[in-house]
């Protein structure tokens, strides 16, 4: 029986037999080289294949699960939050000259002070603010409601610590520094509650800086009375030691005294002088047995002595070393002019001290009567009337953004690890 080939012809089962095994070896070789590729694309298909898989479970698991929890809570479960917003400004009134339109239009005397509103945004964000309320036995009233969901509740039994950390999500102060305001938005679940506690942290933020500004005066007031004291005390005692040496030296002022002294001295000596020159007119007339010269010579001798005695009285020279408890007779007068001199420098000098003193506090009385720190409301809270929280589309598509980001980072890591192992 023949059989016809591809080209058609007719061939004997012996020809075909013939023909197949002439053909075997290289069909062999062909099935060497096309068995690795079919493997190498066999393996790569499973890993394609489980690489979707992991994909498809990845993106439902880290993707779509969390967006749906997002969807169901914003929409089903979170409790209504509204914001009540006020904008206050620490201001101090003083005299300044600032001049130019500011002053024209009256505002010259205004200026922020920052450091003060500092200290405010400090205090709402602080435990004392919280105590001021009530403590958080009443103000814990209004956030754990069993309305409220789980996730925004606060525990009935809850530390002090933890209610200041609830709190200050609650509760948000900002100071801009670039107008000088600060901004507090207080949250609550019920509009009523976010309005008064609101009001009553304004109320207690005004408290505070009239206690800031009073203690500020105050704290001037007490430094410059306490200045004004020492001052006192010190030119009361320089006053009682120049008593102390008027009393011990039996004189009112050595100064008086040393100028009288010196003026003594002054005419003793004219006196001298002139009765010098009287006996050398006498010599010259008569002999020295003379009544009138003898007289004259006498009369000059007994003035030399008591010139003697006024000098070593106004200086040392000729006098006794000065020792404690000595008479001004006994003492040379310049020592006593030395210490009063000293006494009386530090009489001018206290005096000038507690003058100043004086002066400060005068002036520390007058500012704090006319710089008044106080704090001036810009915008008053209100009664909000639309939730801030929950968005439900903001909400949800924030979870679904950052899941995608998340997911696609995951896994581009994946298949770059694939890919170099």
């Amino acid at each position: 029986m023949l059989e016809k080939t591809v080209e058609g012809e007719a061939r004997s089962p012996q020809e075909l037999s013939t023909v197949d095994a002439a053909s075997t070896p290289a069909m062999a070789a062909s099935r060497e080289v096309v068995a690795p590729v079919s493997s190498w694309a066999s393996a790569t298909t499973r890993r394609t294949r489980r690489f979707l898989t992991l994909g498809r479970l990845s993106f439902v698991v880290i993707v779509i699960l969390p967006t749906l929890c997002a969807a169901i809570y914003s929409l089903a479960l979170a409790s209504n939050r509204y914001v009540s917003e006020f904008r206050v400004a620490v201001r101090s009134i003083e005299r300044q000259k600032s001049g130019g339109l500011s002053d024209l239009l009256g505002f010259g005397g205004v200026s922020p002070t920052g450091n003060d509103s500092y200290a405010v945004v400090q205090y709402l964000q602080s435990r004392q603010a919280i105590a001021d309320l009530g403590g958080p036995q009443v103000v814990g009233k209004m956030f754990n409601d069993g309305a409220i969901d789980w996730f925004s509740r606060l525990d009935a039994n809850v530390t002090i610590e933890k209610f200041t950390r609830y709190w200050d999500r609650m509760v948000e102060s900002v100071y801009e520094n670039s107008t000088g305001t600060i901004i507090v938005r207080v949250a609550a679940f019920n509009p009523e509650d976010a309005k008064q506690v609101a009001r009553e942290l304004l109320t207690n933020s005004e408290s505070l800086v009239n206690k800031m500004s009073d203690r500020a005066h105050h704290d001037s007031v007490d430094f410059a009375e306490k200045e004004v004291a020492e001052a006192q005390t010190r030119l009361d005692g320089v006053r009682e030691k120049i008593r102390n040496l008027q009393d011990r030296e039996a004189i009112l002022d050595p100064t008086k005294s040393a100028e009288t002294t010196l003026a003594i001295a002054a005419k003793l000596k004219d006196q001298i002088a002139r009765l010098s020159a009287e006996l050398a007119t006498q010599r010259a007339r008569l002999s020295e047995d003379a009544p009138s010269v003898i007289g004259t010579r006498n009369t000059i001798m007994g003035l030399q002595r008591e010139l003697a005695t006024v000098e070593a009285e106004a200086t040392s020279s000729g006098g006794r070393p000065q020792e404690a408890g000595q008479k001004l007779s006994d003492r040379p007068l310049t020592s006593v002019l030395g210490r009063f001199q000293q006494l009386s420098d530090d009489k001018t000098f206290a005096e000038k001290a507690y003058l100043s003193a004086l002066s400060a506090l005068e002036t520390a009385k007058m500012d704090a009567a006319k710089q008044q720190i106080y704090l001036a409301t810009i915008i008053p809270p209100g009664l909000p009337e639309e939730p801030s929280f929950p968005k439900p589309l903001r909400q949800i598509l924030t979870v679904f953004g950052v899941a995608a980001a998340l997911w696609l980072i995951g896994l581009l890591g994946v298949h770059t690890v694939r890919e170099h192992a």
